[in-house]
């Protein structure tokens, strides 16, 4: 069975993930790293509690581990939740990173991420320039298999109030219908449906990079 560390399990997708874990015979323990606590009790989880800034100091023989055999991410914020773009920057990017080498420093040879639609390193737009940083900086680290999930719109209901979202969730099944042609890539998707890719990934037999656009997980 494979161990899984999962970061942003108390997320929307992450919240997904978790439950895709806990019920799948393939998977042995479910490493959740946050700041905070969360209220679950399961044989399956183990809680690693501390800033992701500190995750390197972090010993898994403490936990009673000795691998990790793939590593998820679905952490993810915005620039009002997170106070201005460099608190953005060092969530949606650095802190990813440092999810990803301690996986990697703990034997995993696969990673997924959610990332976003439009990713990219040179975007004149700040959110998708963090995110193909974040994308480029995994690359990097060489795994085996590193999963890219690039969703637009993830629908579903959050703990957390954003505004914006809030807004086009409502006119999202008019959007539904008014995207159409090369526009459908656009569309909103379900956070399950997004979660879905990502434990998926673990059990994949692809190897090397692999970007799933939203239009794919749409079956466009």
């Amino acid at each position: 069975m494979k161990n899984i560390i999962l970061a942003g399990s108390s997320g929307l997708v992450g919240g997904f993930a978790l439950k895709n874990l806990l019920s799948d015979a393939r998977v042995g323990k479910i490493i959740l790293v946050s700041r905070t606590s969360q209220n679950i009790s399961n044989p399956k989880i183990i809680q690693i509690i501390c800033s992701l800034d500190l995750l390197d100091s972090v010993d898994l023989a403490d936990y009673g581990v000795d691998r990790i055999d793939a590593g998820l991410c679905s952490l993810g914020s915005t620039i009002k939740k997170a106070g201005n773009k460099e608190a953005f920057k060092k969530v949606d990017k650095d802190f990813v990173i440092n999810v990803a080498e301690f996986s990697k420093k703990f034997g995993s040879k696969q990673f997924a991420v959610i990332s976003a639609l439009g990713a990219d390193s040179k975007s004149p737009f700040f959110y998708n320039q963090v995110k193909g940083e974040m994308e480029a900086a995994l690359s990097a680290l060489k795994f085996s298999k590193l999963t890219i999930i690039r969703p637009s719109l993830i629908l579903g209901e959050r703990s957390e109030v954003r505004g914006a979202e809030r807004f086009l969730k409502k006119i999202s099944p008019f959007l539904s219908t008014t995207l159409i042609g090369p526009l459908k890539k656009y569309r909103g998707i379900e956070a399950h449906r997004v979660a879905a890719y990502l434990t998926d990934s673990i059990f994949s037999e692809t190897t090397g990079s692999t970007i799933i656009e939203n239009s794919e997980m749409l079956n466009i």
